[in-house]
């Protein structure tokens, strides 16, 4: 069994390991072989609290208890009882099995927010408590599975390799797909069916999903938990944002990438989705909600006061690139007779959930955009002075169907944090905030870049097979990269002809530039193509 030797003299032990061990009572009777380990979750180490003991005489399983098993340091397991006396265990609603619930699962890293796939586990023993100390998810915890890890010992011995071990301890792990113990006796097999049994039935241990609560993903940034949600499949994801609080669902919600918003709330209730769509902006909940099928955004939106479904209702009748689509409608405005402590007492009592307030856009009564304060100017401002004479009356706007990328060029070009937007007759109706922009400049820069590389991202979002028409489109690229060869290799056999002629070491390395380069462009060519087929934007650029 493998063993590692820790400080003080405690002894870690693999779980693959433990796997293979058999086990005997303290008559030297053999029990069965190890075929789990049952951990209870309440700690910040999981206690080992029994043993699942698979006999092949009558195949069957026993839960033995932890306080029947003298050490799992020694190799064979020895029990602290005879056969006879072995006390039945029945496991707790908190604890789980490692092999069946955890090994070969996904995981989360809490640390490195990432999610990982379970290799093999640590283990260790103090004194007469064992914990589990860690998961191991490197390739040399697969090799030890797989029970090849000796001879790759032993090779390591001969060549110059070394395979790292990486573990993340427990503290740092939140298990993704985790299924309860709720009964005694055999395993159930994976996928049995569960539906007529009951605490206390002979025989079974059903798989029943456990009420996870994430609470160390909660502790994590939203950003953070976005990208740790964004590396899960789409039914995972969902499921790990509706065991979290509102506020933070709706806020990770935020950080997710497009298009996985609209597919995460697709896998909620809709009394779910809808109360995460009422703490987004509205221009948010808008972007989201135009990704969705007209009938399931129209019953999101009925589930809504009409307070919160007016305004982002008012928003997607913008087409959605335009300054329009990626404003926002709260917006502060004041009319011009109002004072600078008038401004500031309304500023107190209704920016708390807005986006920006570095600005103040000064209307007259028919909500027509006449000037605009910035915030330094109002807080330096004379309390009573009034808005009319402190605002800058030539204001920097847009129209609602300015195209974005104006927008995001007009922002650029004066340093702007939030630029007005107005409607054909110049009533004020939303705000482009700089965060906006930058999203629009990242859009811009990928369709720029897809067009280049021959691949149209909407069009590859909608097609599942491969695209002749993409191949042509990239077919110009790959002629001018031809024509540049062929020119390349007459300028080289014209100028170069005696020096290749007379030095054959150099003429042989022609060969293997000219192979690599022609690799080079099948590869540039060839790539998004083959990409284009499994519909992966993410996959697509990486090809681009």
């Amino acid at each position: 069994m493998a063993l590692i030797l820790l400080k003080g003299g405690d002894t870690m032990i693999f779980l693959s390991s433990l796997l293979r061990q058999s086990v005997y009572d303290n008559e030297n009777h053999r029990v069965g072989g190890i075929r789990d380990v049952c951990v209870v979750l309440n700690e910040t180490f999981p206690v080992v609290t029994a043993l699942i003991v698979h006999s092949s005489l009558n195949n069957n399983d026993k839960i033995i208890p932890w306080t029947q098993v003298h050490s799992i340091e020694e190799q064979p397991v020895h029990l602290t009882v005879n056969q006879a006396q072995i006390t039945p265990y029945v496991p707790q609603a908190d604890e789980l099995l490692l092999r069946r619930d955890i090994l070969d699962k996904q995981i989360v890293d809490t640390q490195g927010f990432r999610v990982v796939k379970v290799n093999d586990l640590k283990l260790v023993q103090i004194k007469k408590t064992a914990r589990l100390l860690g998961v191991d998810i490197s390739f040399s915890g697969l090799l030890r599975r797989l029970g090849v890890q000796p001879a790759v010992d032993m090779l390591s011995r001969v060549a110059p390799m070394q395979l790292a071990e990486r573990t993340i301890t427990w503290n740092y792990v939140e298990p993704m797909q985790v299924v309860r113990i709720g009964m005694t006796g055999q395993l159930a097999a994976v996928g049995a069916s569960t539906t007529t049994a009951t605490i206390g039935t002979p025989g079974v241990i059903p798989q029943v999903q456990l009420n996870v609560s994430h609470n160390k993903l909660a502790d994590l940034r939203p950003a953070d938990i976005a990208d740790i949600l964004e590396q899960l499949d789409v039914e995972d994801a969902g499921a790990v944002l509706d065991r979290l609080d509102t506020e933070t669902a709706a806020d990770t919600l935020n950080e997710v990438q497009y298009p996985l918003q609209s597919e995460l709330l697709s896998e909620l209730d809709p009394e779910r989705a809808s109360d995460l769509l009422e703490r987004l902006p509205p221009d948010d909940a808008a972007d989201i909600l135009s990704e969705m099928p007209p009938a399931q955004a129209e019953r999101l939106l009925s589930l809504m006061p009409t307070a919160e479904s007016q305004p982002i209702r008012d928003l997607l009748r913008y087409a959605g690139e335009t300054a329009g689509g990626i404003m926002t409608n709260e917006v502060l405005a004041l009319p011009q007779n109002a004072s600078v402590e008038d401004a500031l007492t309304y500023l107190r009592q209704h920016s708390e959930h807005l986006e920006m307030v570095y600005y103040l856009y000064i209307v007259d009564e028919e909500r027509h955009l006449v000037g605009v304060v910035s915030l330094r100017q109002l807080v330096t401002a004379d309390p009573a002075a009034h808005m009319q004479g402190l605002m800058d009356p030539d204001v920097i706007k847009v129209q609602s169907d300015t195209d974005q990328e104006e927008v995001a060029r007009v922002i650029s070009k004066y340093d702007l944090l939030g630029i007005p937007v107005v409607d054909a007759d110049n009533h004020l109706v939303g705000l482009i905030t700089v965060d906006d922009v930058i999203d629009v400049i990242h859009e811009e820069q990928a369709e720029d870049f897809s067009e280049i590389a021959g691949v149209d991202v909407e069009e590859t979002e909608e097609e599942e097979h491969f695209s002749w028409g993409t191949a042509l489109r990239r077919s110009s690229w790959l002629a001018v990269n031809v024509i540049a060869g062929l020119l390349l290799a007459l300028i080289v056999s014209q100028v170069f002809h005696s020096i290749l002629y007379t030095n054959i070491a150099v003429a042989s390395l022609v060969p293997v530039n000219i192979g690599s380069r022609v690799a080079l462009n099948a590869i540039i060519c060839l790539i998004p193509m083959l990409l284009l087929a499994s519909g992966s934007t993410g996959s697509q650029a990486l090809g681009i």
